[in-house]
């Protein structure tokens, strides 16, 4: 009877010692997912890999420009037939820090494994567990990405990979919050900061000499971010970085938009004080690299005052409605000024934010992308600040009328010698085709493949005669 009963005792404490373990690992595994949860944030997932149709953040589907093609976002859901359901933490690692998927599947730098490669191990651990533990499985299927000749080709990536894949980790994952190591983590890794903001050189790699230095996104300019005074954001306060981080809204410097005003509402409006405060101190220490990039003068001029506007007659009723006759300042009056003010400078009180135009850095830049772009596509982003939102333009003006608009915007709360011409506008609303070699690489490829078979049949045709 007396063994009985230590047998049960013993049966018991083994099952309360399971159930405690159990609970221990199902705590842990919640923990861990949070963690990932908060990592896809930071890393700004769903922007890329969000199904335009269903609005479903992880499901794909999202279309890319890039210089070489459309690029689809794929399916990271843990669907089994159309997402990651059966990738190991193994062939998720290889994604991440290789660019490789299951099968010897290379990927394109659109996905910014890049930057991820130097995740740390306990990071990338937490974030596939989110990913397979968190996200509701979809099994819509994403458009398979097909590129021309020769980036179809998908390994010939393995030689772009030897050239400007670095899968050294980056320190910092867990340094203390606030810090600058932290920073270097968040905008090496996670906020991929140098894949929009570092240029790149004529095969699409980063050029690390000019770190942070600015960069093309498409038909945006990425700005130059490092600290220096005249052509960066060295003259921006710690708090007035993490203030744009957080609301995408610098009154008199900078308004968040395009891929910009996406990374504000999906990712960095959503992160830690401290962390937003770890990627400005580190952003503050980064070499400075002095380029051309907003060179304000000392003082905007004067803007034209609405009674000033020239408001002669018109022939038929068209011209009133189209604009075409309409110029720059008028433009201006009638579409933007009740937003912006007549003198640009905008409304910042308690109730309404517009913001100055006078002193922004997509005015005062040389390079007039941003400027047109932002005219011609809006703004429409929502963070805990509220709904920032402006119309978009490219519908409602010509090419001529959003030249005007922009022109007079940039000569006038900018710098006068900042013309915008139409050829401009075009060549921006167009986009940037990349490099030379991007452009023709297709052509080169198959003169290539054509000399080589030349070659082949020249070599074959020589051995046949020798031995005749």
């Amino acid at each position: 009877m007396k063994r009985i009963m230590n047998i049960a005792l013993m049966t018991a404490g083994l099952l309360l010692s399971a159930h405690s373990v159990m609970a221990a690992d199902s705590e842990a595994s919640a923990s861990l997912v949070k963690r990932g949860e908060y990592l896809a944030v930071a890393g700004d997932c769903s922007a890329c890999h969000r199904n335009p149709q269903s609005g479903k953040p992880f499901s794909g589907g999202f279309a890319i420009q890039s210089p070489m093609g459309m690029i689809y976002g794929s399916n990271i859901t843990p669907s089994k037939t159309a997402g990651i359901g059966n990738y190991s933490l193994a062939d998720f690692t290889a994604v991440m820090r290789e660019g490789k998927a299951p099968g010897n599947h290379f990927l394109y730098p659109a996905m910014p494994y890049t930057a991820f490669a130097g995740m740390s191990d306990d990071d990338l651990h937490a974030l596939y567990s989110y990913l397979m533990l968190g996200v509701p499985a979809d099994d819509h299927a994403a458009p398979e990405t097909s590129l021309p000749f020769p980036f179809s080709f998908r390994p010939v990536m393995f030689f772009w990979n030897m050239l400007y894949l670095d899968k050294t980790a980056v320190k910092g994952s867990d340094a203390p919050a606030g810090s600058a190591d932290r920073g270097e983590y968040l905008v090496k890794t996670l906020a991929h900061c140098s894949t929009c903001h570092t240029p790149r050189d004529g095969m699409m790699g980063e050029e690390s000499a000019h770190f942070l230095g600015g960069g093309k996104v498409g038909s945006w300019t990425a700005p130059n971010i490092t600290p220096d005074v005249h052509s960066g954001i060295g003259s921006w306060s710690e708090d007035e970085i993490v203030t744009y981080l957080r609301t995408g809204a610098l009154h008199g410097k900078a308004i968040a938009s395009g891929e910009m005003g996406t990374a504000v509402q999906n990712s960095f409006s959503h992160l830690d004080q401290s962390d937003l405060q770890a990627m400005a101190h580190y952003l503050k220490q980064v070499p400075a690299i002095s380029t051309t990039d907003r060179q304000a003068p000392a003082q905007a001029p004067q803007p034209t005052p609405i009674s000033a506007v020239e408001t002669g007659m018109r022939n038929t009723i068209e011209d009133y409605v189209s604009g075409k006759e309409m110029s720059g300042a008028q433009l201006y009056n009638g579409a933007c000024a009740a937003c912006h003010a007549a003198d640009g400078r905008g409304t910042h009180d308690a109730q309404t934010f517009f913001p100055s135009l006078v002193g922004s850095s997509a005015v005062v830049s040389p390079d007039p992308s941003n400027l047109i772009m932002t005219i011609a596509e809006g703004v429409n982003r929502n963070t805990a600040e509220g709904h920032a939102f402006m119309p978009t333009f490219k519908e409602q003006f010509t090419t001529e009328e959003l030249t005007k608009v922009a022109n007079y915007v940039s000569v006038t709360f900018g710098n006068p010698a900042h013309v915008i011409t139409e050829a401009d506008v075009k060549q921006t609303l167009q986009g940037d085709s990349g490099s030379w070699l991007i452009r023709y690489a297709g052509v080169m490829a198959w003169c290539g493949i054509a000399i080589a078979f030349v070659l082949v049949l020249w070599v074959i045709f020589t051995l046949r005669r020798r031995r005749a």
